[in-house]
């Protein structure tokens, strides 16, 4: 081991790094542990200080109204917390008026938090309890030992390969003196067939590796003079000639094999070009003098990586024949094909495709390489005019997307205004014809939002920009808000409606509820459409393929007894903008997307809508998704993040005075829609025109003159965005509830809008029911949307049997004016039908559904005749 170390100069070099590496990684270590260490315990505390700060915003108003059951569901609930060890709610005066306890038996670190609970109205602050807060640090300290494990493991690998990468080169770069000596002592031994590995070199190595070989040439022509004078003899001269005829023959039957040869490689349409191992040119076909503009005499003898190799390629071909030479194995572009770029004699370079093979012979120099070279210049420029195609494509696909949420941005503003009158206009005393042209224009506008939603959505889905979330969530309110949704439609067209769970089913699962409504809404209604009579059924069971430990796959299935398609129809069900056919669209309506959009939905979940269906016999759409299984503490407290303390609360209005809202909104008609919607709740409202009005007049009221601030996003002047966090800046307005209202319905803006200090936000246009909503969990005001005003009764009233007849005689003859004469008779009508029926009649005639419609009156007729 001495001996070795004093006469290898790699070994100490090599123990000298690996010791300065370990060193310097162990103090780089210890640093990088103290720092993490350091920022571990910081975040642990943050995520404690959130959390208390969460809970004691949940239990300040349980805590002010001495509810002990909402304490004890808010402390309950805080256990799906695995890291709270500790939880002691205190009443004021230190009694522990509720507590959880980690059922862990082992001793844990832990972080403790103490935090004060307050109740504030608007005046003034109560102090209602606290909370003692203990946080487990087991978490961190596993992570920082792992840290440690792997941090050491990755630096004494990393000195392990330094060491290594450093015996390597020395062995590379000491081999050429290595070839050298070998051959040196070869030479004293007599022999010459000596290989040296730096002979292509230009510095030392090269000039002393030439020196050799010259040194090596002088002996062997010594040699062979002596071998000449002692062989010559008497008979020399008849040798000779018998050796002459037989090379003569020889070379003329060579010549003739070359010369086919060459004719055979001259008729090729790739170039063939040839190289011996010195890197000279030995083999050269007409393609190849076409290709490069070099002629075969001009050619052959010279340098291959002179002639038609580029520069940055020449060092890399010199250095693979040196590898091939050495023995290292054959390179890496032997024997395959590969496309790289070539020079012509103009110095133009030009793509190629290449294929490079190596031939053995019997001669001293037994191998060559033999090139076939191909010129894809042509074909590189059909690729590259493909790729500008793909590029323009994606481009226009991006334009278009774009364009798409622009205008559904553009007009959700002025549908706002559209919808909310028609709301409101239905909160007044009408005539039956007013009220009839006033709902039709609600109708209408909700149906044309649907579509627009759809476009948004279908948009998003081709930018990429749709998201799906994963929250828990209860099986069955997905249900129950489908069979809600769609249940009027079912019974208007008294088709018998199924809604069917099997046993085994989970009732709590992780994923996005919203999709999964959205979904199978799209279904029911598109079953409902294309079924006359008879039955649909939404049913959820077990997958059938097994899922793993706490997951579960469940088949969701839309059945109905409707139209059937065929399978040319089935073909093109999903693709967006399309239907079964022409006649499939003008009788049913609708734009083609709702199926589209569903499967969009259903892959990002991580499934595929199938479908069997024939002819007049029924379809069924169906689809399996797998979900993680959750528990109803999970879903309690989802329910608590997203509804607020305030969801399970009979709230009443504020004795002291009427709440107070500032509207941020620069357009006119949506400024009397929202003061409208408002006042009708009795709030006082004050109307800004962009978001600088709105921080002057808060900013000179003080902080508790409004109740609440509803802000638009996009206005003149001064934006929402910039409004709100200029708000925020002032500590003054840190309780004053801000909610966003905007047409930017895209991904993004929700949580962009809580990120600048919102606390909720609602798009247009605004639906009042979410209006109310929103502002009874802000205000602590109970509120419920007014339903429309009936009709007046109008004087003149025909005789409601006459009117009927009339009615039916024109919805046989399919006449135009069955609509407008509805409306006229339609209290009339009101007196003889029953609400129901009447109901049924009034969604057919919206729809212009005539054969529906006369076939109601036709039964109504019927029992009035033999009842």
């Amino acid at each position: 081991m001495r001996s070795a170390w004093r006469r290898n100069i790699l070994l100490r070099l090599g123990f000298g790094i690996f010791i300065s590496v370990t060193l310097s990684t162990a103090i780089y270590t210890t640093y990088v542990l103290q720092t993490l260490k350091s920022e571990a315990e910081q975040n642990l505390r943050e995520r404690a200080e959130r959390l208390a700060a969460v809970l004691s915003q949940a239990l300040a108003r349980p805590l002010f109204d001495i509810n002990s059951a909402a304490v004890s569901s808010v402390v309950d609930a805080s256990g799906a917390t695995p890291e709270v060890l500790v939880l002691r709610v205190l009443a004021p005066n230190g009694a522990e008026l509720a507590s959880y306890v980690s059922p862990l038996r082992e001793p844990v670190a832990a972080i403790k938090v103490r935090r004060d609970i307050s109740f504030t109205d608007v005046r003034r602050s109560y102090a209602v309890g606290s909370i003692e807060l203990a946080f487990s640090r087991q978490q961190i300290d596993q992570d920082l030992r792992r840290q440690l494990y792997n941090t050491v493991a990755a630096n004494l690998l990393l000195a392990l390969g330094i060491v290594l990468s450093i015996f390597m080169v020395g062995r590379r770069a000491a081999r050429p003196f290595a070839d050298i000596q070998t051959g040196l002592e070869k030479l004293t031994r007599g022999e010459t067939d000596i290989k040296l590995s730096g002979i292509d070199r230009e510095d030392q190595v090269g000039r002393l590796s030439g020196a050799v070989l010259r040194f090596r040439d002088t002996l062997t022509r010594l040699r062979d003079a002596e071998s000449e004078l002692r062989e010559l003899n008497s008979d020399l001269e008849l040798r000779i000639a018998a050796r002459t005829r037989e090379v003569t023959t020889s070379m003329q039957q060579l010549g003739d094999s070359q010369a086919k040869l060459q004719a055979i490689l001259d008729t090729a349409l790739d170039a063939v070009v040839r190289m011996d191992l010195a890197g000279r040119i030995v083999g050269w076909n007409a393609q190849a003098e076409r290709i490069f503009g070099w002629s075969r005499e001009e050619a052959l003898g010279l340098a291959l990586d002179q002639t038609i190799i580029p520069p940055r390629y020449r060092y890399d071909h010199r250095r693979g024949i040196q590898r091939y030479m050495a023995g290292n194995g054959p390179a890496k572009v032997l024997d395959t094909r590969i496309e790289v770029a070539a020079l012509r004699r103009d110095g133009s370079e030009f793509p190629i495709e290449l294929a490079i093979t190596h031939v053995r012979s019997e001669g001293p120099d037994n191998v060559e390489f033999c090139a076939f070279i191909r010129d894809i210049s042509d074909r590189r420029e059909r690729e590259q005019k493909l790729v500008n195609a793909n590029i323009a494509a994606e481009a226009a696909n991006i334009a278009k997307s774009e364009f798409l949420a622009n205008m559904s941005h553009e007009i959700r503003t002025p549908m706002s205004a559209v919808i909310g009158m028609a709301y409101l206009a239905l909160r007044t005393e009408m005539t039956p014809k007013q009220f009839d042209y006033i709902s039709k224009i609600h109708r209408a506008a909700l149906s044309l939002l649907g579509i627009i939603n759809d476009i948004l959505d279908f948009s998003k889905i081709e930018a990429g920009r749709l998201d799906v979330e994963a929250i828990p969530f209860a099986l069955e309110d997905v249900l129950a808000h489908v069979s809600s949704v769609t249940a009027q439609r079912a019974e208007d067209k008294r088709l018998r409606y199924l809604v069917t769970t099997a046993p085994g089913v989970p009732r709590y699962l992780v994923g996005d509820p919203l999709r999964l409504g959205q979904v199978l809404v799209n279904l029911v209604n598109n079953a409902v459409k294309f079924t006359a009579e008879g039955e649909l059924e939404l049913r959820c069971e077990p997958g059938a393929e097994s899922a793993p430990d706490g997951q579960a796959t469940l088949r969701f299935s839309v059945r109905d007894t409707g139209i059937g398609m065929t399978q040319q129809q089935k073909a093109k069900l999903f693709r967006a903008f399309s239907q079964a056919n022409g006649s499939t669209t003008r009788h049913y309506g609708g734009t083609g997307l709702g199926l589209s959009i569903s499967q969009q939905l259903v892959r990002l979940m991580g499934g595929r809508i199938d479908v069997e269906s024939e002819p007049d016999f029924g379809s069924t759409f169906h689809f399996e998704l797998r979900f993680a299984l959750s528990d109803a503490a999970a879903v309690s407290v989802q329910a608590a993040v997203h509804q607020g303390p305030v969801g399970d609360l009979t709230l009443q209005a504020s004795p002291r005075r009427a709440a107070r809202v500032l509207l941020a909104e620069d357009s006119a008609d949506n400024q009397d829609v929202m003061v409208e919607l408002l006042e009708l709740q009795g709030i006082v409202v004050d109307v800004a025109g962009n978001g600088r009005e709105a921080l002057d007049l808060l900013r000179a009221a003080g902080p508790d003159v409004y109740d609440l601030v509803l802000m638009d996003l996009g206005m003149p002047l001064m934006d929402g965005h910039e409004a709100s966090r200029l708000l925020r800046q002032d500590s003054r307005f840190n309780e004053l509830p801000v909610i966003a209202v905007t047409s930017h319905a895209l991904a993004g803006v929700q949580a962009q809008c809580m990120d600048e200090g919102m606390q909720d936000y609602i798009t247009k246009p605004v639906d009042p029911q979410r209006l109310y909503g929103a502002l009874s969990r802000w205000l602590g005001l109970s509120m419920k949307a007014l339903p429309p005003v009936p009709p007046r009764a109008e004087p003149g009233i025909v005789d409601a049997r006459q009117a009927l007849a009339e009615l039916r005689a024109l919805l046989a003859e399919f006449s135009g004016d069955s609509v407008d004469y509805f409306g006229s008779v339609r209290a009339s009508l009101a007196t003889l039908l029953p609400a129901a029926a009447m109901t049924r009649l009034a969604n057919h005639m919206a729809h212009y559904e005539f054969e529906a419609a006369g076939k109601l009156l036709a039964a109504v007729a019927q029992e009035q005749e033999n009842p």
